[in-house]
């Protein structure tokens, strides 16, 4: 599933990776062995420039990877540095 239909889902996040980020290689892992309950999408820092255009405060955020960020209906929620699997589920049980 593209970033598009994850942004304009109900409740959808966005991933923001980075090379060499050993945090992202343990939440691709974590998520990997156990789906979200909602839809995502991986990008990396360097490939995303169209989403971070498109919603330049989620792109202002961008600082601790991995980085998410919650979307519903093409707007931002919600934004979560340095994320985990567990940071980001806290979140969306929140939502």
């Amino acid at each position: 599933m593209g970033w598009q239909q994850v942004v304009s889902a109900e409740l959808g996040v966005i991933i923001i990776s980075g090379p060499d980020c050993l945090h992202c290689i343990e939440l691709q892992a974590q998520l990997s062995e156990k789906s979200l309950e909602v839809p995502f999408h991986w990008t990396n820092r360097d490939d995303g420039s169209e989403i971070l255009e498109k919603y330049p405060l989620f792109a202002a955020a961008i600082d601790v990877l991995p980085f998410a960020g919650i979307f519903s209906y093409g707007k931002g929620i919600e934004i979560i540095r340095a994320a985990s699997r567990e940071r980001i589920e806290e979140v969306l049980s929140e939502l």
